[in-house]
């Protein structure tokens, strides 16, 4: 059974969004990672948003298998906030700007 994912992109300017999007899709489908939803939004500040901490919350409830960001900063500037969550959710979350073989997801 293939592996799934909510993808998940942010960034302060509308226009990157879209090529965030592509890129995860694009991941996916050299990992044969399945994408169930896409949430894209529009974000200030060093804080991790309010609807990532909910996607994190929906994979660590096994809503899907993982959450797919383009790189660590999606997900918090804070350092302490991002070390917490990767420290927590460490083994649920893929980075998509990795030149690894996408592969061993």
């Amino acid at each position: 059974m293939p592996r799934t994912a909510i993808l998940y992109a942010r960034s302060h300017r509308r226009d990157n969004l879209a090529r965030q999007v592509r890129e995860l899709e694009d991941w996916c489908d050299r990992a044969g990672v399945v994408p169930l939803e896409t949430v894209a939004e529009v974000a200030l500040g060093i804080r991790a948003s309010k609807r990532c901490r909910q996607l994190l919350a929906d994979v660590a409830a096994g809503r899907a298998d993982l959450l797919l960001i383009r790189d660590v900063a999606r997900l918090s500037h804070d350092p302490r906030q991002l070390q917490q969550i990767i420290n927590q959710y460490r083994h649920q979350i893929a980075i998509s700007w990795d030149d690894r073989d996408p592969s061993r997801w």
